[in-house]
This record gives structure tokens, C-alpha cells and sequence, in this order.
């Protein structure tokens, strides 16, 4: 007997809607767990209520159908596919009880999707703040997607799905490389202690992509910590002096263009401090601003003309910027910054 085929239930349901970041750490082990292409009702069973959206954003429809699908009792069996004509798909089980119906599919059920890689690329060097730069690296499944900062430190994802193949991408990279490098996974299921001594050797770093970005219902990925925090050690250190100096004639300039142009939303300091000290993403910035993205654009485009620097770069001196708000803060600091110290001149005195 035929019957409809039925959507293959999520691997532990529950009443309750998931919790977020349960769904997101499931989101991103699928791509673990699923090696190349598989059908609509595989990518679905790992990937749960995200499947809509993540389809959309980051999976491709590949040529050709499948053979067989999963079974729709989830009795672990597959049936094959059987064409009685272009729009007559027949999935025939295979098990030796014959214990399962037969089902009718349809020409979207067999469909073959894998992962995009450019864009799944993209979204993550636009969430994580990355310097866009793809490279083949010969690697199953591992490529090079972007870099961090001026110092063009190379971030790799790897989807290795397993700890043998996570550690011989580890072990090629830092014998090949030679240098700092980032490396994101999925997940941290499969780095052992034998990957981490390899990372540790080659001052490389390892970052699980479910514990810095979660899934948004608008489908996006938004960041659980800025950039700057995470790659911090991986940012260019600056000599103290010189970043002491740099620091303060930033600081001083955007204060004084500040009180020079006053605004009722979004401030050009209160961006500069948001984007620049703290570390916060655009998107961050207007939610903190309760504005659109579109103003915070034109305050850092108004930044970078004044200052001569792009406010990414200016995110090295984070550590110097908070300790000259310090001063200015302490009752009993002497020195002020005023508009003559922001072009380099002689700081006034004032008493305190």
C-alpha cells in the first residue's frame, strides 16, 4: 500500500519549542555529521527548526536525484528509489522483514543539496568581522575563507567530521602554514588533546562556531562575543609608546568633533566607543543606538575622514583608549584633551 511520505522526526522530540542555543549547537553539528550531499529529509532531521532558513542562506541544490531516501518510520533503512516515470517516484523499502510501506515521493523529496561554501564563507567573515580571502588548501573539506586583521592572520573552517580527520587538517596546517593561523570548526567534538598540543605548538587557535555565533530568526548569525575579544591575541600589539600617542590624539580629535557637531542619535564619540573600544559590530552598534545601520555607517564614514584610519584599525588601540577615558574620568586628573591636542599641540591645563 502507498502512503504519503511523512517528514523524519527531529532526534529528540519534545513539546516544548527547543531551546536556542540547543538549536544552534544542532545547526551546527549537521554539517559535522553530514559528509557531501543528502536529501531534503536528512538535513532536516539534523538540522531541526532552523532547515527553513539555513536551506535558503547556505545550502546548494545539486544536479542529479538521489538513490534511496531515509526511511520515513525512522527504522534506519533506506528505500530506493524506483522511476516509473519523470513525476513517478516510488520508494521501495529494502528491509528483509519488508516490514515497511512503500511510499510515493516527490521530485523535491530526492533532491540533492550540500553546503555553499562561498556563501556560508561569507556570512561567517560578515558576522566575525573577517577580511574576505578564499583559498583552496587541498584539504578534505577545509578551506581558507578569510583573515584577521593588518596582520592578514589566515582563518580556516573545517567541517571534519570526525577526530582522525580534525587532526590530520590540524597537523597539515601548522606543518604547511608555519605561522599563527585560526581555526574554525562546527563544533569541539572532535578536538582532542592530541590537536590541541599541535595548535599550542603552531600558536594557532581553535574556535567552535556554535559557541561564538548563534542562529537568528531573522536568519542570520549574530555574534555571542565581538571579534575583537575572540582573535584579541591574534590582533597586532602595538609599542606602548607609540600606541600611547596614537591613542590619545584619536581620542582627543573625535572628542572635540564631537562637541563641534553635536547629535541627537548616535554621537560620533558613542559610535567611535562602540565600535572601536568595545568591539561591537555594526549591527551591534545601531541596536545599542536604537537607530538604523544606515546612521552608523555615515557616523564611521565621518570617522574615517577625520581621522585619516579606518575605525577597524583603530580597535589595537582598545587598551589605550580605555585608560585615557580613565584619566579624564579621575576627579583629580590635571590634564584635559581639547580641540589644540587633537592636531598635536600642548594639552591645556586646568585645575582640577
Amino acid at each position: 500500500m502507498k502512503t504519503p511520505a511523512a517528514k523524519m522526526p527531529a532526534e529528540a522530540p519534545a513539546p516544548d519549542r527547543p531551546d536556542r542555543g540547543e538549536s544552534t549547537t544542532a545547526g551546527w553539528a549537521a554539517l559535522e555529521c553530514i559528509r557531501g550531499a543528502a536529501v531534503t529529509a536528512t538535513w532536516q532531521h539534523h538540522l531541526g527548526d532552523t532547515f527553513g532558513w539555513f536551506q535558503t542562506a547556505f545550502l546548494l541544490r545539486l544536479p542529479g536525484e538521489a538513490d534511496c531516501v531515509p526511511c520515513p518510520r525512522d527504522c534506519g533503512c533506506a528505500h530506493q528509489v524506483v522511476r516509473l516515470g519523470p513525476e513517478d517516484l516510488i520508494g521501495v523499502c529494502r528491509c528483509e522483514s519488508l516490514r515497511c510501506d512503500d511510499v510515493v515521493l516527490s521530485r523535491d523529496e530526492v533532491a540533492l543539496w550540500s553546503v555553499s561554501w562561498p556563501r556560508l564563507g561569507a556570512a561567517l567573515c560578515g558576522a566575525l568581522q573577517l577580511q574576505a580571502k578564499r583559498a583552496e588548501l587541498g584539504l578534505a573539506r577545509t578551506r581558507q575563507i578569510g583573515a584577521w586583521s593588518s596582520d592578514a592572520v589566515p582563518v580556516i573552517l573545517t567541517l571534519a567530521g570526525d577526530r582522525q580527520a580534525l587532526l590530520h587538517v590540524i597537523a597539515q596546517l601548522a606543518a604547511r602554514l608555519r605561522q599563527p593561523f585560526i581555526l574554525l570548526a562546527p563544533t569541539a567534538h572532535h578536538l582532542d588533546a592530541a590537536g590541541q598540543e599541535l595548535l599550542a605548538g603552531g600558536a594557532a587557535g581553535f574556535f567552535a562556531l556554535a559557541a561564538c555565533l548563534q542562529f537568528t530568526e531573522a536568519g542570520t548569525l549574530r555574534p555571542l562575543r565581538s571579534a575583537g575579544e575572540l582573535f584579541a591575541r591574534f590582533s597586532p600589539q602595538p609599542k606602548e609608546e607609540l600606541a600611547e600617542g596614537t591613542a590619545r590624539q584619536a581620542f582627543a580629535l573625535v572628542k572635540a568633533l564631537d562637541s563641534a557637531q553635536p547629535a541627537l542619535k548616535a554621537s560620533l564619540y558613542t559610535v567611535f566607543r562602540l565600535f572601536c573600544v568595545e568591539g561591537l559590530t555594526v549591527e551591534q552598534v545601531a541596536e545599542r543606538c536604537r537607530c538604523a545601520r544606515s546612521l552608523i555607517f555615515v557616523r564611521l564614514a565621518a570617522l574615517r575622514k577625520k581621522l585619516g584610519a579606518d575605525p577597524r584599525s583603530l580597535r589595537q588601540y582598545s587598551d589605550q583608549f580605555e585608560r585615557i577615558e580613565d584619566s579624564l574620568a579621575d576627579p583629580r586628573a590635571r590634564r584635559i584633551y581639547r580641540k589644540g591636542a587633537a592636531y598635536g599641540e600642548e594639552a591645556e591645563q586646568e585645575r582640577a
